[in-house]
């Protein structure tokens, strides 16, 4: 039973916290006005690039075998024997973190960081992590969220002058026309 719920969490689990981080963040940016949208948007895709430029050069730079490989033994999902670290589920888990965190829906943070620890903790007990391959990911978005917080500002001043008078209104994203055949003769 127990192995059942890891080989789940450690598959499937980061389906589900996308689709609660996905809800909570269309939620809050629905009914935020359109600038504040694109704000947002910016700041995920900074944090997104910035974290995977660190878990390239993380990967290329640490070399962490897998558990399986290392031991011998067979790990509750099939994998191949390649480097470890960083995890690519733990980064997309701490990512749906940071999306979440970024548009300020607080009382959904908890929700997505049980499932970020449960993805973690399940890829390790799977025997396909090890713990610094999870941590070392979620050190990647934080940093990566970090330079977004810094670095947004900056780049949506200079930015926000051309964008297109429909992004950088100030009515929510609730008002957009629903098509492009809004009331035409």
């Amino acid at each position: 039973m127990l192995a059942d719920l890891t080989i789940f969490a450690a598959g499937y689990l980061v389906f589900i916290e996308a689709i609660v981080a996905l809800g909570a963040v269309v939620f809050v940016l629905f009914r935020q006005p359109r600038l504040e949208a694109v704000r947002w948007l910016f700041a995920a895709g900074i944090t997104g690039v910035m974290a995977e430029v660190f878990t390239q050069m993380g990967g290329a730079l640490y070399t962490d075998p897998r558990p399986f490989a290392v031991g011998h033994f067979h790990p509750l999902i099939a994998h191949a024997p390649d480097n470890g670290f960083p995890s690519d589920h733990a980064l997309l888990a701490a990512f749906l973190v940071a999306c979440v965190i970024l548009v300020r829906f607080w009382r959904f943070v908890p929700i997505v960081v049980v499932l970020d620890v449960l993805v973690d903790w399940a890829r390790v007990g799977a025997g396909i992590h090890h713990p610094i391959d999870v941590i070392g990911s979620t050190v990647f978005v934080a940093a990566g969220m970090i330079i977004a917080i810094a670095v947004t500002p900056l780049v949506f001043d200079w930015i926000t002058p051309h964008l297109p008078n429909s992004l950088s209104g100030l009515a929510p994203v609730s008002s957009w026309p629903h098509s492009s055949h809004n009331n035409q003769p």
